[in-house]
């Protein structure tokens, strides 16, 4: 059962276990510095190994990567972001969580944007309008989006060293900067 916190509708339903497979039948390989060599788009997740699941970076302008990122770091605290171009909620929140990548170097905090969206055009227009400082990937399989059951958008997780923050997974109530750097300020005291 999915839970649509106050936000837009999403895509299909699927069960929040956090589990998928690597349908691509490829192998993959990360790269010493936490990137991903994986083709850009293949799906590179294995059950229960959610710090391999990388996705093609939109906008790489300035000091955002481009290729693949992966979306959960197993060395820090990682938040990913679901969203979507039209959502209104979505557009809403983009000051907290700028104003969050300002407060936590990425050292400390790994933040990553994911839209299931297709057209790139529409994700890179939404992010230069918004001042998207983090890096911002396309979900064209919807990798991210089944595995974390992300129906409702703005969906945001959050994992500690590669595992959810929260008892019940990794999804995450926050919406405002205050929220989630309480969140992210006891999560590093309980270090």
């Amino acid at each position: 059962m999915s839970v649509a916190l106050a936000g837009c509708a999403g895509v299909g339903e699927t069960d929040r276990t956090g589990e998928a497979a690597d349908t691509s039948g490829k192998a993959d390989t990360d790269d010493p510095a936490g990137g991903n060599t994986a083709a850009a788009g293949e799906n590179t997740a294995v059950a229960g190994d959610t710090e391999r699941l990388a996705l093609p970076s939109v906008v790489t302008s300035g000091d955002l990567p481009a290729g693949e990122v992966p979306l959960v770091r197993p060395d820090r605290i990682s938040l990913v972001n679901v969203f979507t171009t039209w959502c209104e909620p979505c557009k809403a929140e983009m000051p907290d969580l700028r104003r969050l990548r300002d407060e936590y170097d990425d050292s400390t905090l790994h933040m990553v944007s994911v839209s299931p969206e297709p057209d790139e055009t529409a994700i890179e227009a939404f992010w230069e309008r918004y001042d998207g400082t983090w890096p911002v990937v396309v979900d064209e399989s919807l990798a991210a989006t089944q595995r974390w059951d992300a129906t409702a958008y703005p969906t945001n997780l959050l994992f500690d060293h590669g595992e959810p923050a929260g008892a019940d997974g990794p999804e995450t109530d926050a919406r405002s900067f205050a929220e989630f750097d309480s969140e992210i300020d006891t999560l590093l005291e309980d270090r």
